[in-house]
């Protein structure tokens, strides 16, 4: 059995101060210790459970009710990130969508799972399930999480599971789109092989697989928007632009897993971590 981290409510709060911060429109970096207690935030310093956990208050506070806890997790084992972000048009940029009660009812966004066949309903009557949403706390999720993550592949940073080898294993088989209509885009022959990213090190430098993305995501997902394909040239797409939630920062500082597990990406770097 193994033994994933818990941490005193101090943590948490630090673990959140730090998302809200890299969440931010930051138009400059920090120096490097800066950066480096931002990162010692995240997991595996932090609670695992709570990695890829969003907290959504911006309408729920109008509203008088608790915020609305949405666990990536417990999602991308059924589906892959396609059908939410592709499919179902959420965006990949945290708070873009903007999702209302009414756009639920309506079967949008989360309704189109949340309605009482596929998944337990938002519609007004008895059988509303709202606190399974709207958390007063979040004890029951955690021990939720505990059981799921228990035969999954181990994984030191993010929320503790390897989701690239629970895949490859079989260990989860998600669903590529809720309706069998929904054609999926085969990857590019000239994209199968992985593409050398150069880097200021030599002995850093990344292998950047394209297949791997493509078994959760369709291209669209992220070019043009968050890599312009179209623009030549990398001078903007730094470390410190990664870490504030740009480019591969868009999911790597939020969901998928973390920048502090450097040798993921750079594999001949020394260490295994952002100090």
């Amino acid at each position: 059995m193994k033994i994933r981290l818990r941490v005193n409510s101090r943590a948490v709060a630090l673990l959140l101060a730090a998302t809200v911060f890299l969440c931010g429109c930051i138009s400059h970096a920090a120096d490097r210790a800066e950066l480096a207690n931002v990162i010692k935030t995240i997991p595996p310093n932090g609670p695992f459970w709570k990695y890829g956990t969003l907290e959504m208050r911006r309408k729920t506070k109008k509203a008088g009710m608790s915020p609305v806890v949405f666990p990536h997790w417990s999602h991308r084992a059924r589906y892959t990130c396609r059908v939410c972000h592709e499919e179902l048009g959420i965006s990949m940029r945290l708070g873009d969508t903007g999702i209302s009660r009414s756009q639920y009812v309506a079967g949008k966004y989360c309704g189109a799972c949340h309605d009482g066949v596929t998944a337990f309903t938002v519609q007004d009557g008895p059988a509303r399930q709202c606190d399974k949403c709207h958390m007063k706390d979040t004890l029951a999720l955690e021990k939720r999480f505990e059981a799921f993550a228990e035969g999954l592949p181990f994984a030191r940073f993010g929320n503790g599971i390897d989701w690239a080898e629970a895949l490859r294993s079989g260990a989860v088989r998600p669903q590529n789109a809720l309706t069998v209509k929904k054609s999926i885009q085969q990857l590019p022959e000239k994209l199968a092989s992985p593409m050398k990213l150069g880097t200021a090190a030599a002995r850093s430098d990344v292998m950047f697989s394209h297949e791997e993305h493509f078994s959760e995501l369709d291209c669209s997902a992220c070019h043009p928007d968050i890599f312009n394909i179209k623009k030549k040239g990398t001078k903007a797409f730094t470390m410190e632009n990664n870490i504030f939630g740009n480019y591969c920062g868009v999911c790597h500082m939020l969901v998928a897993f973390p920048m502090n597990d450097c040798k993921r990406c750079h594999s001949q770097m020394s260490g295994n971590a952002v100090p």
